[in-house]
């Protein structure tokens, strides 16, 4: 999509939707969530709503692994993943500092999900997520 169409569909998720999902992993680090996200925001209050009503969710690539990583991000900003603290401190980061509003995990390059990570992201990862944001408020 170019430019314009890109900017037109930006400026309608703004006026109508319930929510925007990035794309490209992108996060609120990224070049694509720095330029999209007013578009959208201008859009939603033009149209009279609160910016805030159109909720972001982040497709959030990573490995979940059993030691921290020194870096959890690459040399471009993307999140690479790291010890089940370290995707609670950078999710929990993203709602509250940023207004994430959810978050969907997938797995690094084309790999398929495995049971291991799943189960490690619904039992351990999300529920802290959860209880510190409970705590925050």
């Amino acid at each position: 999509m170019d430019r314009v169409g890109r900017r037109k569909s930006l400026a309608a998720t703004g006026r109508a939707a319930d929510g925007w999902l990035p794309g490209h992993a992108a996060d609120w680090l990224s070049e694509r969530y720095r330029t999209s996200r007013p578009v959208i925001d201008e859009a939603a209050s033009a149209a009279g709503r609160d910016p805030s009503e159109v909720r972001t969710i982040l497709n959030f690539p990573g490995r979940i692994t059993d030691k921290p990583l020194a870096k959890t991000r690459d040399d471009e900003g993307r999140w690479i993943g790291g010890s089940v603290d370290q995707w609670v401190e950078e999710l929990t980061s993203g709602v509250l500092e940023h207004g994430m509003s959810g978050f969907i995990l997938f797995p690094p390059g084309h790999a398929a999900h495995d049971d291991i990570s799943l189960g490690r992201w619904a039992r351990e990862i999300v529920p802290a997520v959860r209880e510190t944001i409970a705590k925050e408020a």
